[in-house]
C-alpha cells in the first residue's frame, strides 16, 4: 500500500491554500492601501483611531489644514489644535461613543495652518475587520465656518427684529400717549378759555414729536440699510456746512438745557461722503450728548486729521457712562433705554444706526467715558477731504 500519495498530495492542497491565502491577503492589502490613498486625496479631513483611542492617521487635507506633519497631529497631537473651550466637550464625545462602539456627531472649532480657529462638524464611526473584528473609529470633518456665520448673523437678525418690534410697541407709544394726552388738555384748555398753562402744554406737545419723528426717521434709515434698499451715495459737500446745520437743528434743545455749544473745526473742509448717512451720525450723537449734559454744561465738537485719518469728536462733561454699560451700547439685542439728565427717554437706536454708518465709509466710532465724568465719542473715518 503506497501512503506517500496521498501525503503528497495533501502537501500540494495545503500549498495551494497558502497560495490563495497569500494573493487574498495581497488583495486585502492592496485595498487598504486603495481606501487609504483615496482618502488621502478626499476634500474632506480624514482622521483614523485604534484600539487604544490615538489617532495614528491623518489625510493630506487635514495636513494642509492644520499646516502640521504627521508626527505632529498622531497620538494626541491634534488636540493642541481644540479651541480651549471646545476641548472638554470634544474629549467627552469621542470617548464616550468610543466606549459605546456608537457613531457620533459633534462640532468644535479647530486651529488652522493661519493661526485662525474655523468650525469642523465632525462626523465618527467604528470601523471593523473582515472578520468583524472591532479595529478603531474613523472620522470626516468639514469645516462648517460659513454656515457658523450665517447662524450667527440670523440670530442677529432676530435680535434686531424684537429690538424694531420693542421699540414701536413700547417706545413710541409713551411719546404719542403724551401728545394724545396734552393735547386733549389743550383743547379743553381752549373750550374753557383758560390759556394760562397753553405755552406749557404746547412746549411738551412739541418735545414729544421731535422726539417721535426723531425715532421714526432713525427706524425708517435702519429698515432700509438692513434690507439693503438704503443706497450708498458719496458726494462732494462742505463738512463745517453740515455741522452746523445739525447745530441749529438742535438747538432749541440746547438752549432748553442752556448748554454751551464749543466748536474746534478746521477751515475749509470738503469730503466726499454719504451726505445724509452723516447728517444722522452727527444728529444722533450730538442729541445723545445733550440728553446726558446736565443744565449748564458744555458740549465739544471738534475736526482734526491725524494718521492719514479724519476725526470727528463730539465730548461732553455729562453723566458718563459705567463700563458695563461701555460693553452694551452698540448691541442692539441689549441695547436699553438710559433716561438723560432732565429724564428724556431713548432707545440707544441711534447710536447703533450711526455705527452702522460710519462702518460703510470704512470707519469706526470709538468711545471714552467715566460716571460723572462725561463721554467722548471720536468718529475715526479715512481721510475724505477733496483736494482738487
Amino acid at each position: 500500500m503506497d501512503v506517500t500519495k496521498p501525503l503528497e498530495q495533501r502537501i500540494r492542497e495545503l500549498e495551494e491554500e497558502i497560495s490563495i491565502l497569500k494573493q487574498k491577503q495581497i488583495e486585502i492589502s492592496e485595498a487598504k492601501e486603495l481606501y487609504l490613498k483615496i482618502f488621502e486625496e478626499f476634500p474632506a479631513l480624514i482622521w483614523r483611531s485604534r484600539l487604544d483611542k490615538s489617532c495614528d492617521y491623518f489625510n493630506k487635507t487635514w495636513l494642509e489644514f492644520t499646516g502640521r506633519s504627521m508626527e505632529q497631529e498622531i497620538g494626541n497631537g491634534w488636540a493642541e489644535g481644540v479651541h480651549p473651550d471646545d476641548f472638554d466637550f470634544c474629549l467627552k464625545t469621542y470617548l464616550e461613543a468610543f466606549d459605546a462602539r456608537k457613531a457620533f456627531l459633534m462640532e468644535y472649532r479647530l486651529k488652522n495652518k493661519f493661526g485662525e480657529y474655523r468650525w469642523l462638524r465632525d462626523f465618527g464611526q467604528p470601523f471593523y475587520d473582515l472578520d468583524h473584528s472591532f479595529l478603531g473609529y474613523i472620522g470626516s470633518c468639514y469645516d462648517i465656518t460659513e454656515i457658523k456665520d450665517n447662524e450667527l448673523k440670523l440670530s442677529e437678525l432676530n435680535n434686531a427684529k424684537d429690538k424694531f418690534f420693542s421699540i414701536i410697541a413700547h417706545d413710541l407709544q409713551n411719546p404719542f400717549n403724551t401728545i394724545l394726552g396734552f393735547s386733549e388738555q389743550l383743547l379743553t384748555m381752549a373750550q374753557e378759555k383758560d390759556y394760562d398753562q397753553v405755552e406749557k402744554y404746547a412746549g411738551i406737545i412739541l418735545q414729544s414729536s421731535g422726539r417721535v419723528m426723531n425715532l421714526l426717521t432713525n427706524l425708517m434709515q435702519w429698515a432700509q440699510s438692513q434690507s439693503g434698499r438704503m443706497p450708498f451715495n458719496p458726494e462732494p459737500f462742505d463738512l463745517n456746512e453740515l455741522i452746523g446745520n445739525v447745530e441749529l437743528l438742535l438747538k432749541d434743545s440746547l438752549t432748553q438745557k442752556s448748554i454751551a455749544w464749543i466748536a474746534h473745526l478746521m477751515p475749509d473742509i470738503r469730503i466726499r461722503a454719504d451726505k445724509e448717512m452723516l447728517s444722522t451720525v452727527m444728529r444722533n450723537l450730538i442729541s445723545n450728548a445733550i440728553k446726558f449734559t446736565r443744565p449748564g454744561g458744555t458740549i465739544t465738537l471738534s475736526t482734526a486729521i491725524r494718521s492719514h485719518k479724519l476725526i470727528i469728536t463730539v465730548a461732553d462733561n455729562g453723566v458718563g457712562m459705567s463700563p458695563d454699560r461701555l460693553k452694551k451700547l452698540f448691541r442692539i439685542n441689549e441695547s436699553t433705554s438710559t433716561p438723560g439728565t432732565q429724564n428724556e427717554k431713548g432707545t440707544g437706536f441711534g447710536l447703533i444706526l450711526a455705527q452702522e454708518f460710519i462702518g460703510k465709509h470704512g470707519g469706526k466710532i470709538l468711545v471714552k467715558s467715566q460716571p460723572g465724568s462725561g463721554s467722548t465719542f471720536s468718529i475715526v473715518l479715512p481721510d475724505l477731504r477733496i483736494t482738487d
